[in-house]
């Protein structure tokens, strides 16, 4: 299937990606999330809730600068 190949390479580059790579994309992604109805939505918070690392990122995220 053409979109399993196409998440295979997405996932493929994220690995290898350089930081400002991720940088310039991470907007981008977010505000594709946003656009998401609720039920797909849901589904991005609960994998973020279930990936300890990446649910560390997000509440640091959220948490006030220091």
């Amino acid at each position: 299937m053409v979109a399993d190949n196409n998440a295979s390479q997405f996932r493929s580059w994220i690995n290898t990606a350089q930081p400002e790579d991720l940088l310039t994309i991470a907007p981008v992604l977010f505000n594709r999330i946003g656009t998401l109805d609720q039920r797909h939505q849901d589904r991005f918070i609960q994998e973020v809730q279930r990936d300890p690392q990446t649910k560390r990122m997000f509440e640091q995220m959220q948490s006030p600068s220091r």
